[in-house]
């Protein structure tokens, strides 16, 4: 690592490396709200204060960005579907019992008995389904304007060939930041074509923009006054199984953020703590936009090509996330962001 857990950097390295830790993480974030049909600016913050309360469980020693999960899409369009937002509330809480309770668990009796139900060979099996079902939206990002384009695949490749070049060739500061240059220099390309007639970059998002737009959060729309609670066991149904696999998921995922950063963060801060982070991060992320949170990959990627993996740029990266959701021109920027050069 240029720049291990606790290190500090430069104001502008700092803002750099959150802004890319942001932009690797968006695409995901907002999709996951897009097809369970709820808003995505809460989610947005949602991961926001997700993130900041997973640090302070961790003790900022977990440099983890944490955002929408789209293992729990089923369970939260089912919950919508049974009983609205106060039903998905209801979910957030059996989420976040069960994740502190197993973390909890650990830190009194350890891993011995979670290795036995969650060995390796149970977790690499479902970790990889995870993966190749993720793998399908793949193609989806080449699109342009809703279709297949070569354009587009060929720009995607060449934002993929631009990080690839910069993290192996970069020196000094640039070295900190592949996924943003190729990433900038990719959409800087697609604005040209698009104003040359070749529409690529949505630049209407940039029209009737508000400075400050508030979000219409979940919390807002609960009834639990007409609320059938004879649907709790269907609620338990829905999300006690794909909490069990998340919780093979987090633990992959920290294993994985372990080797990339030479820190065994299973064991510094701590699975416990790290599950009763994501599990309060994901009852926040409900309350807020219907969506739970969970640990991700992107980030994990994004510290294992920049080699930077300081706290400070995790907490402001999930500052910047919530910024972005109710500071306008800085949402469209992200939402005009072509897919191919995000996916």
């Amino acid at each position: 690592m240029i720049y291990d857990i606790n290190d500090k950097m430069p104001v502008k390295r700092l803002i750099t490396c959150a802004l890319q830790q942001v932009m690797a993480c968006f695409v995901a974030t907002i999709l996951i709200p897009q097809i369970c049909g709820v808003p995505i600016a809460p989610a947005m913050i949602g991961a926001c204060l997700g993130t900041l309360i997973y640090q302070l469980c961790t003790r900022g020693q977990s440099p983890m960005f944490i955002s929408s999960s789209g293992a729990f899409v089923a369970a939260v369009i089912g919950a919508l579907a049974l009983g609205g937002y106060t039903a998905v509330a209801i979910g957030g809480v059996i989420i976040g019992l069960l994740y502190c309770g197993v973390g909890y668990t650990i830190k009194r009796s350890g891993t011995a008995w979670l290795d036995k139900i969650l060995s390796p060979a149970v977790i690499g099996p479902v970790v990889a389904v995870i993966g190749l079902n993720l793998a399908t939206y793949i193609p989806v990002y080449f699109q342009v304007n809703g279709h297949y384009s070569l354009l587009g695949f060929g720009l995607g490749v060449l934002t993929m060939i631009i990080a690839a070049c910069i993290s192996h060739y970069g020196k000094g500061f640039i070295k900190n930041l592949p996924f943003l240059v190729a990433m900038l220099v990719t959409y800087i390309i697609s604005v040209i074509l698009t104003l040359c007639g070749v529409p690529l970059v949505d630049l209407s998002v940039f029209q009737n923009m508000r400075i400050i737009q508030i979000p219409d959060f979940a919390f807002l729309h609960y009834d639990f006054a007409s609320f059938d609670w004879n649907l709790i066991p269907q609620l338990l149904l829905l999300f006690l199984p794909l909490g069990a696999v998340c919780i093979a998921e987090h633990i992959s995922d920290h294993k994985a953020l372990s080797a990339v950063i030479g820190t065994d963060l299973t064991k510094t801060p701590g699975l416990g703590l790290t599950l009763i982070g994501d599990g309060l991060a994901s009852t926040a992320g409900i309350f807020l936009s219907c969506i739970p949170n969970t640990s991700y990959g992107e980030s994990v990627g994004t510290t294992g090509f920049s080699k930077v993996c300081s706290k400070y740029v995790i907490t402001l990266a999930a500052i910047i996330m919530g910024a972005a959701a109710i500071f306008g021109p800085l949402q469209a920027i992200l939402v005009s962001m072509p897919s191919f050069a995000l996916g």
